[in-house]
């Protein structure tokens, strides 16, 4: 246990500009942006909401209710970003280690290669996950209130209401609930990505992305000349998608092809985090995931077993 503790310290200390900086700074930009036409006035969304003044103060339990329910949405971009760095750290989990030759070094420590592979899936598929969540729900309290003063500037005073509004505290515990899900969603690209850096020589971006595009192109060359003129899409998600597209929040709507619309509350009043979040759990009984499970713990084992044996690159 102890052993696996450092492996984790060390992953993020390897990682800490990737892991905390990144996410810190992504969130601190998003904020200037948003705060810009709010100190200006007269654009995009602060015009927008400072421009109806009137309308609001006729209804503030509504608005407060509006911005408890949707206030959570402004932490799409950082998620989007999460996916992104989960993806490169996956590529160079174990690819670094041969480029440089450190593998020589921490082959000699007493921790094993399937405690070494395990750390980095940990890694990849929770610690980052969480860290992002954390920063991005205080990113978006963070905006949630930088229009709540704007508001209030105007005669607008929500905050009463919003503080007393149980989906201001309940939303970002909905969103940590949809973490097992997304762990077991993205293990089958996380177990692909580190595979490939296992045993890739060189370029390791394109070999990943590459090997998928080449299966999907042979097969529906394939599908073409045999006349079949099928519906590739599926295979195309199947491959494509899950070797891939997995360490994207949210994905798994995609997967199971449930739309984003189905979501809302009536009358525009926001979304409903609580259907969110119980519909992603339901999709914890497609047969989709657990073959992709299975797939990842088989790459998962391939991982440790080329770690013990490919020499430093």
């Amino acid at each position: 246990m102890k052993a696996m503790i450092s492996l984790l310290k060390r992953e993020f200390w390897e990682h800490k500009g990737m892991f905390l900086w990144t996410p810190l700074c992504v969130a601190a930009a998003i904020i200037f942006v948003f705060i810009l036409p709010f100190l200006k006035g007269n654009a995009l969304f602060g015009a927008r909401i400072l421009g109806r003044v009137e309308e609001f103060k006729e209804d503030i339990p509504r608005v407060s209710e509006l911005l408890a329910n949707m206030y959570l949405l402004f932490s799409g971009p950082l998620l989007a970003v999460m996916g992104i760095i989960i993806f490169f750290y996956c590529l160079g989990a174990l690819f670094d280690d041969r480029r440089d030759r450190s593998i020589l070094f921490w082959k000699s420590l007493p921790a094993s290669d399937f405690q070494t592979v395990l750390s980095k899936l940990i890694t990849a598929s929770l610690i980052v996950p969480v860290i992002f969540i954390m920063c991005a729900i205080a990113m978006s309290f963070v905006m949630l209130m930088i229009v709540g003063i704007g508001l209030s500037s105007q005669g607008v005073y929500v905050f009463q209401d919003l503080f007393l509004n149980g989906k201001l505290y309940l939303a970002p515990l909905q969103l940590l609930g949809t973490l097992p899900v997304y762990i077991l969603w993205a293990l089958p690209s996380i177990g692909w990505l580190m595979l490939v850096s296992s045993w890739a020589h060189s370029r390791v971006f394109l070999w990943a992305v590459g090997i998928p595009l080449l299966l999907v192109f042979l097969v529906g060359m394939l599908d073409l000349l045999l006349g079949q003129n099928s519906d590739m899409k599926w295979f195309s998600d199947l491959i494509v998608g899950r070797a891939l597209g997995g360490v994207f929040p949210g994905v798994w709507l995609e997967f199971e092809h449930i739309p984003l619309a189905s979501f809302t509350r009536p009358a525009g009043a926001g979304v409903d985090f609580g259907k969110v979040l119980s519909v992603s759990w339901q999709t914890m009984l497609s047969l989709q995931l657990w073959l992709g499970v299975v797939a990842a713990a088989g790459m998962f084992y391939m991982t440790v077993r080329l770690r013990r044996w490919r020499e430093a690159a």
